[in-house]
């Protein structure tokens, strides 16, 4: 895969499109007294052509709107209303309830933090169209909300394409660049003014190869960029930057790292700072890069450029909060005489962090394991197709 980078001027078209795909990201709502997770489908579509070997995880977003943990969570998944355009994998770890029915523990959700569930789905004939659809419902003991807790989800199936997907990783002290959380289970907070990686990767679920990827990040304040790529540039307007590497080449199953870190302001406050973003776009196909054939993506013609369009936009976007510990001890969070970096704060930590039981990246996609994800901003199990 090629990964070369070098530093570009973004195209207005694609800063345009990374700036509206920062902005839909809206705010918490708060609920009564006690836990109320809510079932919000994200993924939508589907690329002709996907194979059962590299499934696309269809991520669904369970939310904690309420201002107590929920504990004990688990989910219903009922898949039987797929049509013959649609298959899945079983998820592994969930137990059969019924035909082509799972019930899948999720462990607890702290308040104002979501789980990602993604249910591996691929094009079974080789058409597209109508792939019918699966419903999830979250079991939540003491749930406020019960009105909130399904999901009916309709699968599409589009035509033979690429197909974005970001993912990224809340931030800790501990956490290392790599597109998972294997080994990573000691969780320690970012110290005020300290700096840590920002792991996150913009995978190609699709069928297509796609050539040329643009991705932003947006960060709270309390936070800013401490290292970017060079092929990137400052954002100062959202606090963030924009990036652009127009000779990356992504096949389907592959994985895209970009190299950031991020550094916590000198005054924030022990807690959570939340909603940082990552969105990802592809552009056109890079003038150095030659057409191959049967590669739609590399064609030049416009008819061409405007059929070959992501399958999936609404998963081309990740949350990832920033978790900030104590100043050190007999150290001021701001020295004297300084001006502090951010406004920090956060809200306090409600919820243990939650253990890890797998891990995604480039070396898993590639290989073909199938993910069934659980992601606590982005907590992952691993799953594989049945023997």
């Amino acid at each position: 895969m090629n990964t070369r980078m070098r530093a570009v001027a973004l195209r207005a078209g694609a800063a345009a499109a990374l700036a509206v795909g920062l902005v839909a990201v809206a705010g918490p709502a708060y609920a009564a007294d006690g836990p109320d997770v809510a079932v919000t489908p994200i993924s939508l579509h589907l690329a002709k052509g996907v194979k059962e070997a590299k499934a696309k995880p269809f991520q669904v977003e369970l939310r904690n709107f309420g201002n107590a943990a929920a504990s004990d969570v688990s989910v219903k998944l009922d898949l039987s209303g797929l049509k013959g355009k649609v298959g899945y994998v079983t998820p592994d770890g969930c137990t059969k309830s019924g035909p082509a029915a799972y019930a899948c523990p999720i462990g607890d959700i702290a308040a104002d933090q979501d789980v990602v569930i993604g249910i591996p789905l691929f094009n079974a004939n080789g058409k597209k169209g109508n792939g019918g659809s699966f419903s999830i419902t979250a079991v939540v003991p003491g749930d406020t909300n019960e009105e909130n807790n399904s999901a009916d989800v309709d699968v599409t199936v589009e035509a033979k394409t690429y197909d974005l997907t970001v993912w990224a990783q809340d931030i800790y002290a501990d956490v290392v660049a790599d597109g998972d959380e294997v080994g990573e289970e000691a969780r320690t907070p970012v110290a005020p003014g300290g700096t840590a990686p920002l792991d996150s990767a913009i995978f190609n679920h699709g069928s297509k190869r796609v050539v040329g990827i643009g991705y932003s990040v947006m960060l709270p304040a309390g936070a800013s960029i401490a290292a970017m790529p060079e092929n990137c540039i400052v954002w100062e307007d959202v606090n963030g930057i924009i990036c652009e590497d127009d000779e990356v080449v992504l096949k389907p199953g592959e994985v895209l790292l970009p190299e950031i870190s991020v550094k916590v302001a000198d005054d924030a406050t022990a807690g959570v700072i939340t909603d940082g973003i990552i969105d990802a776009r592809a552009l056109e196909p890079g003038a150095t890069d030659p057409e191959q054939p049967g590669d739609e993506a590399r064609a030049a013609t416009q008819e061409q450029r405007k059929e070959l369009v992501d399958a999936d936009e609404a998963d081309n976007q990740a949350r990832f909060d920033i978790f900030v510990g104590a100043a050190p001890t007999g150290e001021p969070s701001t020295p004297p005489g300084e001006p502090g970096e951010g406004g920090g704060g956060g809200l306090p930590v409600t919820g243990p962090a939650a253990g890890i039981i797998g891990g995604i990246g480039a070396l898993v996609v590639i290989a073909g394991v199938v993910l069934f994800l659980v992601a606590r901003r982005r907590r992952i199990v691993t799953v594989t197709p049945d023997a």
